[in-house]
C-alpha cells in the first residue's frame, strides 16, 4: 500500500525509513517556518540540507535500475514486471541490437609506447633465411612494421588492454583515410566470436578488422608460398583447411578459463620443409578435457607415436606448490549442495541432533523492521520471504559458472545487476549463447514468479568485499522487504589459503589421472618426490568444514550505530578458480611431450623466474622417467 507524508501528503512508499524520517523533518521545519515568519532560513540545518545530494548520490551507487540519473530526494527503485520464470526454460531471449560502428574523422597516432615484447612475439621460420611474426594479446603497444596479425586469447583487461575503436585503424589505414573504402579493411585481430562481439560492443571494434575462429577449427592463416610471390593476404584472414602446404596455421581450443577463451594451436610449414609448432595457453585451467583433447593428443606422451610441441607459452598464475586448491568442480558442487541442505534444512551431521542446518549457522529469522509497521496488514502478508539473496562477484566477464551451478542444483534464476555502470551486462552475458543461462536469465531482480527460495544476482567483486558493501546493495534495493538473509560469494583462486583447515590432499584423484598413471615413476630426488606425492593425492573440500567455519552465528551483542546487522548477511571466499592450480599445470607439463616451457605470467621478477626454471626442471624430469 501506499505510504504518505502526513504532512505534504508526497508520495515515499519506496523510501528507507532513515529517508522517510528525513523527508519529514524537513517538512515539518518548513510547517514551523511558514507558522513563525520570525525564524529566518538560516535557522535550518545547514549540514543536513547540503549533506543531503551526497548522500543520495552514495545510494544511487548500488541501486538496480533507477528509473533517473537525476540525484533527487524522490529516488525509487523501479521494479519492472515479472513474466519471467524459472520454471519456462524455453523462455525467449531478445536478439541483441547491431552495434553501428562509424569510422573516425581522422587518426592521430597514439603517444609513444614500448614495441611489442620478444615474450608476446611467436616467430615461424618460413625458409632457412627468413621468419614470419604474429603477435599474441599485445594491444597496449607501439604498432609493429612487419607484424599485422594480432591474436587474443580471451577478454580480460590484461590481455587486452590497450585496444581501442581507433588501434586497428592506426594498423591498417596508417596515413590514408578513404575508411569509406570497403577493400582496405582488412582483418587483424583473430579471436573466437564470443571475444570478437565483446570488442565490437564495448569498444566499438569495427567488425572488418575482426577474424572470428570457430572453436576446434582449424584455419590456415598465412601462405608462405603466396608470401614468396608477394602476395600478402588472404581473402578474409584466413579459411578452414586440414592441409599441409606451406604457410601458417591456427586452431582455437577451448581454454576452461572465461566465456570466449581459448588457447591457440600454431603449426608452421616452412617452403623448406621445416615443421614448427607452438601452443600459447593464454589463460586457462586444465581438466581432463584439455589433458585428453583429440586435437592435442598426438603430443601426450601416453601417445606412442607422440610428437613435440616446440614451444607451450604457459599460464603461470599459479606456479608455486602452495596453491593446490580443489578443483574448480567441486568447489561448484560443493557450493550448490551448501545452499540445498541449508534451504531445505537437512540435517547433514549426526551431531546437530535435532538442529537444523541453517539454524545453527544463521539463527531463527525472527528480525523485523519498523518499516514493516507501516504497511498495511495485507502487504505484510502478501507473499513469504525467500531464504536467501545469493550474490555472486563477477568481473566484466567470467565467474558465472559458480551462478550456474547454484542455479541448476536449486532450479533457481539468476539477476544480473546494473550497477557501477553496468547496464550493458546482461547483453554482454546473452553473448555467451549459453543455452542454459539464457534460459534462467530474468529482468525482476525479486524472481516474483518464481517459486524458488533464492535467488542469484550477478554483482561486481566489489559488492562482495566487505559486509558494509554488501549491507548497502542490501538495503538500499530494499531486499530486506523479500529475503531473510543475504550471503555474498567471493570467488578467486588467491582465497585459497595454503595449508588451511580443510585443504587436505588425501584421496587419490582418478579424474585426472585417468590412464596418465605416474606409478612407474621411481623418484631420485626429494624435489621429484615431493612432486609425485603432490598429483597423486586431490585436495579435498566440503562446506562444513571450509565454508561455513569462515563467518560462525555471531553472538547476540548491542549493534553499533551504522554496522551493518552480522546476522543477515555472510561473505564466503571460494578457491573457485579460472586458472590452473599448480597440480593441474604439473599433469599438463609432464603428459605433454614439451621442448620448451615459457612461462607468461610473473616474470618481471628475477626470483620468480629463477623458481619457475627450477619447477620446470623437475616437471621435465619427471617426464623423461615416465618416457623411460
Amino acid at each position: 500500500d501506499t505510504v504518505k507524508c502526513p504532512i505534504c501528503n508526497y508520495n515515499i512508499t519506496y523510501y528507507a525509513i532513515d529517508d522517510r524520517t528525513r523527508h519529514v523533518d524537513l517538512c515539518l521545519q518548513r510547517l514551523s517556518l511558514e507558522s513563525n515568519p520570525s525564524k529566518t532560513q538560516e535557522s535550518l540545518p545547514k549540514r543536513r540540507k547540503k549533506a543531503e545530494p551526497a548522500i543520495l548520490k552514495e545510494k544511487l551507487r548500488y541501486v538496480n535500475d533507477i528509473t533517473s540519473g537525476d540525484v533527487s530526494s524522490n529516488v525509487e527503485v523501479e521494479r519492472k514486471p515479472a513474466t519471467e520464470s524459472i520454471e519456462i526454460l524455453d523462455a525467449t531471449v531478445a536478439t541483441p541490437k547491431v552495434k553501428q560502428i562509424k569510422p573516425p574523422t581522422k587518426i592521430i597516432n597514439s603517444k609513444q609506447r614500448n614495441p611489442i615484447p620478444t615474450l608476446k612475439t611467436l616467430s615461424f621460420p618460413v625458409d632457412s633465411c627468413s621468419s614470419y611474426e604474429v603477435s599474441v594479446d599485445a594491444f597496449c603497444y607501439a604498432p609493429h612494421a612487419t607484424i599485422d596479425q594480432y591474436f587474443l586469447t580471451h577478454f580480460h583487461s590484461d590481455h587486452y588492454g590497450g585496444i581501442s575503436k581507433k588501434w586497428s585503424y592506426e594498423r591498417v589505414f596508417k596515413e590514408d583515410t578513404d575508411f569509406d573504402n570497403d577493400s582496405k579493411y582488412r582483418r587483424i585481430i583473430y579471436c573466437t566470436k564470443i571475444t570478437g562481439v565483446l570488442l565490437t560492443r564495448c569498444f566499438s571494434v569495427d567488425p572488418r578488422f575482426i577474424k572470428h575462429l570457430e572453436m576446434e577449427t582449424r584455419y590456415i592463416i598465412k601462405s608462405f608460398v603466396d608470401m614468396t610471390q608477394g602476395t600478402s593476404y588472404l581473402q578474409d584472414g584466413g579459411f578452414p583447411s586440414q592441409k599441409c602446404d606451406p604457410g601458417l596455421y591456427v586452431t582455437p581450443i577451448t581454454a576452461n578459463h572465461c566465456p570466449g577463451s581459448a588457447i591457440f594451436l600454431f603449426e608452421s610449414y616452412g617452403v623448406d620443409g621445416s615443421y614448427r609448432t607452438i601452443l600459447h595457453c593464454g589463460d586457462f585451467r586444465v581438466n581432463e578435457s584439455i589433458l585428453k583433447h583429440p586435437l592435442l593428443y598426438r603430443f601426450n606422451i601416453e601417445n606412442e607415436n607422440s610428437i613435440p610441441l616446440d614451444k607451450v607459452y604457459l599460464d603461470t598464475t599459479y606456479m608455486a606448490p602452495e596453491y593446490n586448491f580443489p578443483k574448480q568442480e567441486l568447489v561448484c558442487e560443493t557450493i550448490g549442495e551448501l545452499f540445498y541442505d541449508l534451504i531445505y534444512q537437512e540435517n547433514v551431521d549426526e551431531t546437530l541432533s535435532s538442529n537444523s542446518l541453517f539454524s545453527n549457522w544463521f539463527g531463527v529469522f525472527t528480525q523485523s523492521r519498523i518499516t514493516d509497521f507501516w504497511k498495511t496488514g495485507s502487504s505484510q502478508s502478501m507473499s513469504k520471504k525467500k531464504k536467501f539473496l545469493i550474490l555472486v562477484g563477477t568481473y566484466l566477464i567470467g565467474k558465472e559458472r559458480l551462478a550456474i551451478a547454484i542455479s541448476k542444483r536449486l532450479n533457481c534464476p539468476i539477476y544480473v545487476s546494473t550497477i557501477s555502470s553496468r547496464r550493458d551486462k546482461i547483453e554482454i552475458v546473452r553473448s555467451y549463447e549459453d543455452e542454459y543461462l539464457n534460459s534462467v536469465l530474468i529482468e525482476d531482480d525479486l524472481a516474483l514468479q518464481s517459486k524458488a527460495e533464492c535467488v542469484v544476482h550477478l554483482v561486481p567483486m566489489k559488492i562482495v568485499s566487505s559486509a558494509t558493501e554488501l549491507s548497502n546493495y542490501f538495503n538500499y534495493n530494499k531486499y530486506y522487504e523479500h529475503f531473510e538473509r543475504c550471503v555474498g560469494l567471493r570467488p578467486t583462486g588467491w582465497s585459497f589459503v595454503p595449508g588451511s583447515r580443510g585443504i587436505d590432499a588425501s584421496v587419490a584423484d582418478e579424474e585426472l589421472e585417468g590412464e596418465l598413471t605416474i606409478d612407474n615413476i621411481n623418484p631420485d630426488s626429494n624435489h621429484l618426490s615431493q612432486l609425485l606425492s603432490l598429483m597423486t593425492l586431490k585436495p579435498q573440500y566440503s562446506y562444513m568444514r571450509d565454508i561455513l567455519p569462515q563467518a560462525p552465528l555471531p553472538r547476540a551483542v548491542r549493534k553499533q550505530k551504522a554496522a551493518p546487522d552480522k546476522s543477515l548477511y555472510r561473505i564466503y571466499s571460494l578457491p573457485y578458480s579460472e586458472h590452473s592450480s599448480f597440480r593441474e599445470l604439473a599433469y599438463f607439463s609432464i603428459f605433454f611431450n614439451i621442448k620448451q616451457i615459457i612461462p607468461t605470467v610473473n616474470v618481471h621478477n628475477s626470483e620468480s623466474i629463477r623458481l619457475m626454471k627450477g619447477i620446470i626442471d623437475t616437471w621435465e624430469q619427471a617426464r623423461e622417467l615416465k618416457l623411460n
